[in-house]
């Protein structure tokens, strides 16, 4: 997406007053833009070159990915057409979204890259509950996908991420979901495929069942950040990272640092403004020149195996604020001093 500056300056508007009466036409070199006007920008956002592999799907994603469970709190679509904006403006290229009902995501997002024009321009992530255990489950996975790529006014999902925090457990279970991803894929409604709620055995489970025919799982979505270490660090990455299995956090914001807008109920604060934890975060944005959740966005981002971060985001100015925060480089002073934080 092109970034256009049609601001006139204001030498070149005064040219283009009409004149008094009697007085002369301006000529032709009075009409042109003042040599020290600002040129205007052109070409792709500084953004836009910001890309990371997400895992071996294939896809290149900016690191941080636009989520959008907050899309509910917004009283006005247009609200969320301005925030897409900021976000593909910023450089931004991924999307994610849940296929849940009630929730009006995927039609603002779907209305939002129909009217722009942008099917096949970005990475689109759905989630998708999997859960199996029915006779009619199969079906009912794959009416989900294709009601979501629908409503997203998309030929198909980049990465369909498999809900599987509600299944049952077990390698029957996962060997019948994967079996629906099977059919999916062939049907080309998706690209790759990722799971949610997953953890150490199910990914070697996964990793055996691929070797013998059925789809891999590539991506992880995963809940964690500063606010939450020890499910990820002890039981997803020991598996995920040899298998070179990209995770995407759902938490490296924890909640609360992100300043939510007054009409938005039930935000939970995960890191509160007396903590430790906080108190470090604050003192690490002032050295690094950036914010709070700028600071925990970037370390999330800098631990082994983490190919980029969801976070869900209501106002555009935290677009910018996150986006900034990528250029972020945390010291080893900086890193320890936050790790000690969130271990107590």
């Amino acid at each position: 997406m092109t970034l256009q500056d049609d601001d006139t300056p204001a030498l070149a508007q005064a040219t283009r007053r009409a004149p008094a009466a009697g007085a002369l036409a301006p000529s032709a070199e009075a009409l042109a833009p003042h040599p020290s006007a600002p040129l205007p920008e052109v070409g792709p956002p500084l953004g836009a070159g910001v890309r990371r592999a997400l895992g071996r799907t294939g896809i290149d994603v900016f690191p941080l990915v636009l989520g959008t469970a907050g899309f509910q709190t917004l009283p006005d679509p247009r609200e969320a057409t301005a925030l897409l904006d900021r976000y593909a403006q910023a450089g931004g290229n991924a999307i994610q979204v849940a296929e849940a009902e009630g929730d009006p995501a995927p039609d603002l997002v779907g209305g939002w890259i129909r009217g722009r024009g942008l099917d096949g321009e970005l990475v689109v992530a759905a989630r998708v509950s999997a859960a199996v255990g029915a006779a009619n489950d199969a079906d009912r996975i794959l009416q989900a996908v294709e009601r979501v790529i629908a409503r997203l006014t998309v030929s198909r999902i980049d990465v369909l991420v498999l809900d599987l925090s509600r299944s049952v457990p077990g390698p029957a279970a996962l060997e019948e979901t994967l079996a629906v991803a099977e059919r999916i894929l062939q049907a080309g409604l998706a690209r790759s495929i990722g799971a949610r709620g997953l953890a150490g055995p199910g990914l070697i489970e996964a990793r055996v069942l691929a070797s013998a025919g059925y789809p891999r799982i590539d991506v992880v979505d995963v809940a964690y950040g500063l606010g939450a270490r020890a499910p990820f660090e002890e039981t997803v990455a020991p598996i995920a990272l040899p298998q070179k299995v990209a995770a995407v956090t759902s938490l490296a914001v924890p909640r609360g640092l992100l300043e939510a807008p007054a009409r938005a109920r039930g935000v939970r604060r995960v890191v509160g403004g007396r903590s430790r934890l906080r108190r470090a975060l604050d003192a690490a944005a002032v050295e690094a020149g950036t914010t709070a959740a700028g600071v925990a966005l970037a370390w999330a981002l800098a631990q082994p195996g983490v190919a980029a971060a969801a976070v869900d985001v209501v106002v555009p100015r935290h677009v910018d604020e996150l986006a900034a925060a990528l250029a972020v480089d945390l010291n080893r002073a900086q890193v320890s001093r936050l790790d000690r934080a969130a271990a107590r």
